[in-house]
């Protein structure tokens, strides 16, 4: 492995007497000064940081880049060498990662600054460092967390690693999310999130004003009412409609206990109205009341 870790000092009003001359590094193809000048002009340096490995063109070393960091856990950072933009991130897997990097089907798909800016400028004209490995039991997050508030890369959107505080999406992904529908199961996933959830009075407030004039329709009302049933529990008066004799239960698993059957039978003879055994009447004590 081939580590550049090189500070070179040079006038620039010397540069142009000096763009034939070619310089080889083991391992490496030659290639003109005025190149590798522009390869290096954004080197870590603005901060003491000296990457652990630095790939100078990430276009050129495409393959060595996936090769050596296979299963690696690191901290990684990104150098456009035209406006000196960075970004840092992390993974636990920085072989992985790199693929989708070079999968244009995933810079087009995802848009943030970075995978603009990949497309825009082309892997060419993009060096890849790697700031640090991380080791088992370390929490790469809050190692580049670290390297955010220290370095504060420029095509980072989110200033805290691992979160979405401060992403806000575009007006088109707004738009889509209003069309979308959730499923079934997804619905009783977000509603389990939220039980026993405590909102405060500003929460309550802040709902309240969003909800201000939105209409419910009965269906929409009766499968609400049923979603509370089901989190709170609701009363039920069976009525024997032979000897007219009645029992008052506090939850529908009660009810279905002492008739011998299942809670959803008695949720259903009460949404119905149909018999129980063909002797059991369900009603709400609420409406009874």
């Amino acid at each position: 492995m081939v580590v550049y870790n090189y500070k070179i000092q040079i006038k620039m009003k010397y540069k142009s007497h000096l763009n034939r001359l070619t310089i080889g590094f083991r391992g490496a193809s030659s290639f003109t000064f005025s190149n590798f000048l522009q390869d290096i002009m954004f080197y870590s340096t603005e901060s003491n940081i000296k990457p652990k490995v630095l790939y100078l063109n990430a276009k050129i070393e495409k393959n060595r880049m996936i090769k050596e960091n296979k299963s690696k856990r690191a901290i990684y950072r990104w150098v456009n060498n035209i406006n000196g933009k960075t970004y840092v991130g992390s993974s636990v897997n920085l072989a992985t990662r790199l693929y989708k990097y070079y999968s244009l089907k995933h810079l087009a798909k995802h848009k943030t600054t970075i995978h603009h800016a990949l497309l825009k400028y082309g892997f060419e004209n993009f060096s890849f460092e790697i700031l640090e490995f991380i080791e088992k039991g370390i929490n790469p997050v809050l190692r580049e967390q670290y390297y955010l508030e220290l370095l504060k890369p420029e095509y980072n959107i989110l200033k805290k690693a691992g979160s979405l505080l401060g992403f806000k999406h575009g007006k088109a992904t707004l738009e889509k999310f209003a069309l979308r529908e959730a499923s079934e199961e997804t619905r009783k996933n977000l509603s389990l999130a939220a039980t026993g959830r405590i909102l405060t009075d500003e929460d309550k407030n802040k709902i309240a004003l969003k909800r201000k004039g939105i209409k419910l329709s009965d269906v929409t009302r009766a499968k609400l009412s049923l979603a509370a049933a089901d989190l709170i529990g609701v009363k039920v008066i069976i009525i024997n409609i032979n000897t007219n004799e009645s029992l008052e239960f506090a939850t529908l698993t009660e009810a279905g206990k002492s008739l011998g059957v299942s809670r959803t039978a008695v949720k259903n003879a009460l949404i119905s109205g149909r018999i129980l055994k063909k002797q059991y009447k369900v009603n709400s004590a609420e409406i009874t009341q």
